[in-house]
C-alpha cells in the first residue's frame, strides 16, 4: 500500500502495524483521508484484518499542549471508525499527550492503547506485535507521571472531612486535589 502523506501526516504500513507520524495540527480533510487510507488497507488484503497502529506526536510539532491533545481527538476518531484495530500505542515525549490519550483511548470500545515514551519505541513495537516484554518498561515511569495528591492538612482543614458534599453546594470531590509533577 502507498503512503499517505499531508503537511502534517504521514501514514505507512509496516508488517501489520500502520505507522502514523502526527507533526502538526491536522484539517478534517485529512482526518477523512486517514480513515479512508486506513480502511483500504484493511479491505486490500485478507492478511490485513489484525492490523495495529502505532502513533508517534512529538510536543514541538504543535503551539501549545491544547493543540497537541485536540489532534490526538483527531486521532481518536480515526480509531473510533477502524473497528479492526484493536491496539494503538502512542510514542510522545509528552507526558501531557501521554496522559489525554489515555483517557482518549479509554472511552474507545474495544481499543487498547497504551503510551510509550520515545526510548522505548523498540518496547511499543513488540507490544503491538504482541511479543514478551521481558526486561523493557513499556509505560513511563512513575517519575514522569503526572501525581495527583491530597491537597495539604492545612487547607484541607477548611472543609471538615465529616462535611457532607452535596450536589447543591456547589463544591466537588475534585476541590480537595492538586496536580504536581506534570511535565508540560
Amino acid at each position: 500500500m502507498q503512503a499517505l502523506k499531508t503537511e502534517n501526516l504521514e501514514l505507512t504500513l509496516d508488517d501489520q502495524i500502520v505507522q502514523m507520524s502526527v507533526n502538526g495540527p491536522m484539517t478534517s480533510e485529512t482526518v477523512k483521508s486517514t480513515f479512508d487510507w486506513i480502511e483500504n488497507v484493511q479491505t486490500e488484503s485478507a492478511t490485513n484484518d489484525n492490523l495495529q497502529i502505532c502513533v508517534e506526536m512529538q510536543a514541538d510539532n504543535f503551539s501549545d499542549l491544547a493543540e497537541a491533545s485536540q489532534q490526538f481527538r483527531s486521532v481518536g476518531q480515526v480509531l473510533r471508525r477502524a473497528h479492526d484495530i484493536d491496539r494503538c500505542a502512542l510514542i510522545t515525549d509528552s507526558s501531557w499527550i501521554r496522559n489525554s490519550a489515555k483517557i482518549e483511548g479509554a472511552v474507545i470500545p474495544g481499543l487498547e492503547l497504551m503510551a510509550f515514551a520515545p526510548e522505548n519505541s523498540d518496547a511499543a513495537e513488540k507490544w503491538l506485535r504482541d511479543e514478551p516484554l521481558l526486561g523493557e518498561t513499556p509505560v513511563e515511569t512513575a517519575a514522569e507521571t503526572a501525581i495527583i495528591t491530597p491537597q495539604s492538612p492545612q487547607k484541607a482543614a477548611a472543609v471538615p472531612p465529616s462535611a457532607p458534599v452535596s450536589e447543591d453546594s456547589g463544591a466537588s470531590a475534585w476541590d480537595n486535589f492538586t496536580v504536581k509533577g506534570l511535565d508540560l
